[in-house]
């Protein structure tokens, strides 16, 4: 041993000497020492550079993960070399002193040479050392006595191994000084053990550190989810829920979590059993019993298995049913789009109608609307909705008369195949689409009666129950209903109930026809022109006349019928855009010409009556115009057909109802006659 010593120490004077490097010493030592040679001044003495204190901590900050790891390790193993001079050493990737461990005094020997918290130790800066070595070479090294290129140091023996992260990069060093001669050949295994654990600690500690980052990143995406979403283990305890399932079950997280979901939950049978049999489920319409209240919801429910085919957690997803209808009604377009704006109101029973929506849109009472087809008992309907308070709800239209009888009740109360509906199959009714909003019954006179006692019930009580279901559900709906049929006379005929008739009509509306508002006709004929404008994509008008033409039209039709001939006499002018009266059909042509007292809808005719009548308002017409010769030519054959028709003689005929410009009639005329 001594000869090694002194063997090496003669091989180091050679080198410092001669620069000439003895075969036995290891390439290791032989290559560090000429690296130093070129970088240090051996006469300079060993002059180690230590960081300011404000320095020294920002570096201890910076390298702080490595510090937290490495000094318990540091600590456990100072355990099994205590009371033997030997001080542990732990450096950064630079190969500054981060933290140094040992005995006293071998930390103050160490001192002596400058080596403490903040020196530099790089090989660059001292020559070859264990610690600088290492970071060198980045591999376990260890430097004893003569080997240190610095006869200050060849009193020691040192060894380090770098400390290398999850890609490689080295991080820094651990080390252990002693003197040379209490050098020990496992010293270099132990801080290579050291090493290899603050690795391991700092591999586990990254490793969490990304795990519970991905736990937040999941808590984050759960907590975002509006749904609420519970999870447990296979002892069926709560292990997560998010914000949105908090707030539906009104507790807060923390007393959630642990708790058994099947002692937590009351539930429908079915649920219960798809839970006890690890059955998954899809957007199954029911509802769950927590905490004394009945929580309506869509659920949805799966497993997660390990590979044993053991399970592992269950996934309760619970939609709350509200925002599940909203998606649906916005989907379907169960929305009112007309308003009060969108309805003419410029004669007296018009404006009267408005102000009375307006009084009664915010009540909660029911609104009967009648008039006859065609009179926009529908618009009125959505603006009423539009007007009220309930106007952010949904508008949903139930069409009495479209429905075969046989499935009416199943279209308004929908059904629930399983109790607690727990099915696929399941349909919510339409007083639950229509859930704060408010639900419209087009020509109500058309419910068979076994669905207006249905009806009754849940407007007297609020309460819908599902065909199937023993669940009540309760339901806060605006009823508004249509009809343009004579409802004491079906009361009458007991074809529709008379207290469902009185709670309808709380506040009951009629819609004047057109042909008693005739004010009203030139804004909706603007309207519905403007409309056609848009949608053939140039601009329409009306001619001269055409107004007047409109306005003298008694409609039996109403504002459908008014839309029909304005929408085909837009489509007949073509390119042209301008209505004329000849484009206007000829029944509102001809009860243009007719006195005013004659434009009445007359009962039904016969044939012979309605051929008489023509040509007694032809020959009216005749007169009016004081039509010469040749027009009168043209209608003498009908006037011949008409005296036959009636009765009486063509002279009678001719003097009765020509007399007024029978002196334009040439005489030769008659006496053809």
């Amino acid at each position: 041993m001594i000869q090694q010593v002194e063997s090496m120490q003669l091989a180091w004077k050679k080198f410092i000497e001669t620069q000439v490097i003895q075969i036995d010493i290891s390439s290791l030592i032989a290559n560090s020492w000429k690296r130093s040679w070129f970088r240090v001044d051996l006469s300079q003495g060993l002059k180690i550079l230590c960081l300011s204190s404000e320095l020294f901590i920002a570096t201890q900050i910076a390298s702080f993960d490595l510090i937290s790891v490495a000094l318990p390790i540091m600590e456990d193993v100072y355990q099994f070399v205590e009371q033997s001079n030997t001080v542990i050493l732990l450096v950064n990737g630079a190969g500054y002193v981060l933290e140094l461990l040992g005995d006293q005094n071998m930390l103050a020997r160490l001192k002596l040479l400058g080596i403490e918290q903040g020196a530099l130790l790089a090989e660059e800066r001292i020559g070859t050392n264990a610690i600088g070595l290492a970071l060198a070479e980045q591999m376990p090294v260890k430097v004893v006595g003569a080997e240190h290129y610095f006869g200050e140091l060849h009193d020691f023996a040192n060894t380090a191994t770098p400390i290398f992260n999850l890609t490689g990069r080295p991080l820094g060093a651990i080390g252990l000084f002693t003197f040379a001669d209490n050098f020990h050949i496992h010293s270099l295994g132990l801080v290579t053990a050291a090493a290899r654990a603050i690795e391991g600690q700092m591999q586990s500690d990254s490793l969490l550190a990304e795990q519970n980052a991905q736990l937040d990143q999941l808590n984050a995406i759960l907590s975002s989810i509006t749904d609420g979403i519970a999870v447990w283990n296979s002892d069926n305890r709560l292990i997560h829920a998010n914000a949105a399932a908090s707030e539906l079950l009104g507790w807060t997280v923390e007393s959630l979590i642990g708790k058994q979901i099947d002692q937590l939950l009351s539930a429908p049978p079915s649920l219960i059993q798809a839970i006890r049999w690890h059955e998954s489920l899809t957007n199954v319409d029911s509802s769950i019993i927590f905490d004394k209240r009945t929580i309506n919801c869509i659920i949805s429910l799966h497993f997660v298995f390990n590979k044993n085919n053991d399970l592992q957690w269950g996934v309760l997803t619970l939609h709350p049913e509200k925002d599940v209808r909203k998606l649906v009604q916005n989907q379907v377009g169960a929305n009112a789009v007309l308003t009060l704006a969108d309805i003419p109101s410029l004669s007296m029973q018009m404006q009267h109608v408005q102000n009375f929506v307006r009084s009664a849109a915010d009540a909660t009472a029911s609104i009967l609307i009648r008039g006859e087809i065609g009179t926009g008992r529908n618009a009125l309907a959505s603006a009423i909705h539009n007007a009220s308070n309930r106007r952010e709800g949904p508008f949903v239209i139930f069409s009495c008369s479209s429905i075969p009888n046989e499935l009416v009740i199943n279209e308004l109360l929908g059904y629930d195949e399983n109790m607690g509906g727990i099915h696929p199959g399941s349909r919510p009714s339409k007083f639950e689409l229509a859930q704060a909003g408010t639900l419209f019954f087009q020509d109500v006179d058309a419910l068979p009666l076994e669905v207006q006692a249905v009806l009754l019930i849940v407007l007297e009580f609020g309460i819908v129950q599902r065909l199937g279901s023993q669940r009540p559900i309760e339901v806060d709906v605006r009823v508004i209903a249509s009809t343009s049929a004579n409802m004491e006379v079906l009361i009458s005929k007991e074809r529709f109930r008379a207290d469902l008739f009185y709670i309808l009509s709380t506040f009951a509306i009629t819609i004047p026809p057109l042909r008693e508002r005739r004010s009203d006709i030139p804004l909706i004929a603007d309207r519905v022109m403007k409309r056609l404008s848009r949608q053939l994509g140039y601009p329409r008008s009306f001619g001269k006349g055409v107004i007047d033409l409109l306005k003298r039209y008694p409609w039996p039709g109403n504002i459908i019928e008014i839309e029909a001939v304005l929408g085909h006499a837009a489509i007949q002018v073509g390119a042209k855009g301008v209505i004329e009266v000849t484009n206007l059909p000829n029944s509102i042509r001809f009860i243009n010409r007719l006195s005013p007292g004659e434009q009445t809808i007359s009962a039904i005719q016969s044939l012979d009556e309605v051929e008489c009548e023509t040509i007694l308002r032809t020959a009216q017409f005749c007169r009016s115009a004081k039509v010469t010769q040749p027009c009168f030519n043209n209608f003498q054959h009908l006037f011949k057909s008409a005296a036959l028709n009636a009765g009486r003689s063509f002279e009678f005929f001719i003097f009765k109802h020509l007399s007024g410009f029978v002196s334009h009639v040439p005489i030769s005329l008659l006496q053809e006659v």
